[in-house]
């Protein structure tokens, strides 16, 4: 049996007495969707950072590929394996939206990259803004870009965090399709968003979490109808 392309078992983070995530566990295999859903500060971003290793959990472990994204030299053959897109825009403030794209084309080994760049900023609609740097972008635009980076290299799971912050209705739709797209060319796709609507335009499975807790799990729609009939945001 194939190994998940991001797997969590028992993945727990505390702050002092603050317990951001308990006993979370995950399996989210090759060209699956799953959506963390909740209301702010229910634990998803937690969830996402130390999936990504970017936070190191208190307990339990993560998989990205087989690989440890926590532990030297795993982590190194993890982050080959996974782009994220967080919840923040992290971009250099010295580079443009191009120059962005062409690092993080060659970091990851990327051929002939310069057509896929010009592909992708038409297609994400910022080709106009390529030689912009992060100051003079609106949030959407530089989510975008920060989608941009994540698109542009080989990557087996992408994980966003709050993807749809900033993005206009018709950027909404377009993403939809470009991570439908992504689906069935086998990459995992793990996203967290507060908005029911759009998990269930794309995910497989949706699964709720309630300070830090998993509390259901289930398709996206059954998972919205429960939370709906327990009044919950």
């Amino acid at each position: 049996m194939r190994a998940p392309a991001l797997e969590a078992r028992g993945l727990s983070r505390a702050y002092g007495r603050l317990e951001a995530l308990r006993d979370f566990s995950l399996a989210l295999d090759a060209g699956e969707c799953v959506a963390l859903v909740g209301a702010n500060g229910s634990g998803k971003s937690t969830a996402v950072r130390l999936l990504a290793g970017l936070l190191a959990p208190t307990a339990g472990e993560v998989r990205v590929c087989g690989a440890d994204p926590h532990t030297e030299p795993d982590a190194q053959r993890a982050r080959a394996h996974l782009a994220l897109v967080p919840d923040q825009p992290l971009l250099y403030g010295d580079l443009t939206v191009r120059e962005h794209l062409e690092l993080v084309a060659v970091a990851h080994g990327v051929q002939e990259f310069e057509p896929r760049i010009d592909a992708l900023l038409e297609r994400l609609g910022i080709a106009n803004r390529r030689d912009f740097r992060p100051a003079e972008l609106s949030r959407g635009m530089r989510q975008k870009a920060q989608l941009a980076c994540a698109l542009v290299r080989p990557a087996e799971v992408l994980v966003l965090d709050e993807p749809v912050v900033g993005l206009d209705p018709p950027s909404q739709e377009l993403l939809v399709t470009i991570l439908a797209e992504r689906k069935a060319a086998g990459s995992a796709v793990l996203l967290t968003t507060h908005q029911l609507g759009f998990a269930e335009e794309i995910a497989d499975r949706a699964i709720r979490l309630d300070e830090g807790v998993a509390v259901d799990s289930g398709s996206p729609r059954e998972v919205a109808a429960r939370a709906a009939a327990r009044g919950w945001a």
